[in-house]
């Protein structure tokens, strides 16, 4: 399987421009069998309410875009989006063909005071097999190594806007490698990290501020991990490209948590800066959100 990961401009504003430059990269492919797109690859990654403007109605202009994309490029696409669906806004990763859509999986520990959350499925079905997708945040908890443990998947897909301190690359990197090849290993199947690359935009409460202070970014270093196949070379820095076999697989061995956390982490940054910003972001989508908000 050809499998395509785009690493896309996040500065890019305004979602017919968004589209126009998706597509006009995926004209460049040659014979893709997958092109898998970063967490919220429509609209441009938003941390604030500032995204709600840009959200989809039930996934409906998404879904179309994808099946177009797929049929006029014989491939299929997966697609990060914002969605409004029954008066709350979901950040969703769907999987499609020309003919349809196979899957859609919500971020389950979204941006607490943009989304709403909670535990939501992380498999879609598809002709090739189960793909296993994990957003962002997700990717590194207990819930989804749950979710996917006792299933047989093809493909796994962590679709990120996850920014960091540019100046500290090796850790970064290091880190993306401990979690992908975590997977990669316990399922001996290949693992897509596709990330997006620009300035980091306003985040609300302590965390968005410290990384803020610290000039965090998003440096994309998305990154197709698999033991079998060749890189394919595109010649557009967007691109990463793997020519791999892929074939449904069950977990090979245990993957160890620290608690509900894949990556050990810091404990105290946990309980006095994440726990309370999570808790009074929660308090603010509740306070802001309206069934009545969605234009």
């Amino acid at each position: 399987m050809r499998i395509f990961a785009m690493e896309l401009n996040n500065d890019i504003k305004g979602i017919p421009q968004r589209k126009v430059y998706i597509e006009n990269l995926i004209a460049s492919l040659e014979s893709p069998d997958i092109i898998l797109l970063p967490e919220m690859a429509i609209c441009s990654y938003m941390a604030s309410q500032e995204a709600w403007k840009y959200a989809d109605d039930c996934g409906k202009a998404t879904s179309a875009w994808a099946k177009e994309m797929a049929q006029k490029y014989r491939t299929y696409i997966g697609v990060g989006y914002l969605d409004f669906e029954n008066g709350d806004y979901y950040n969703r990763y769907l999987i499609a063909d020309s003919e349809k859509i196979y899957g859609v999986v919500s971020k389950s520990e979204g941006e607490a005071a943009v989304l709403k959350r909670g535990w939501f499925d992380s498999i879609i079905s598809t002709p090739f097999g189960n793909v296993a997708v994990a957003i962002c945040y997700d990717a590194k908890r207990k819930h989804f190594y749950n979710n996917i443990k006792d299933e047989e998947v093809s493909l796994i897909v962590f679709p990120h806007g996850c920014p960091a301190d540019s100046r500290k690359a090796d850790r970064e990197i290091k880190t993306n490698n401990f979690f992908c090849e975590a997977y990669a290993k316990a399922f001996d199947v290949p693992v897509v990290y596709v990330n997006s690359v620009g300035k980091l935009e306003f985040m609300p409460g302590k965390m968005g501020h410290m990384m803020a202070k610290a000039g965090f970014c998003m440096n994309g270093r998305s990154k197709i991990y698999a033991d079998n196949g060749v890189p394919i070379l595109s010649g557009k820095q967007e691109v990463i490209g793997y020519d791999t076999e892929i074939a449904p697989q069950r977990r090979k061995k245990d993957i160890q948590f620290y608690g509900n956390d894949l990556i050990k982490g810091n404990y105290l940054f946990r309980k006095l800066i994440l726990e309370p910003d999570v808790k009074a972001g929660i308090k603010c989508y509740r306070n802001h959100i309206s069934p009545n908000m969605k234009n």
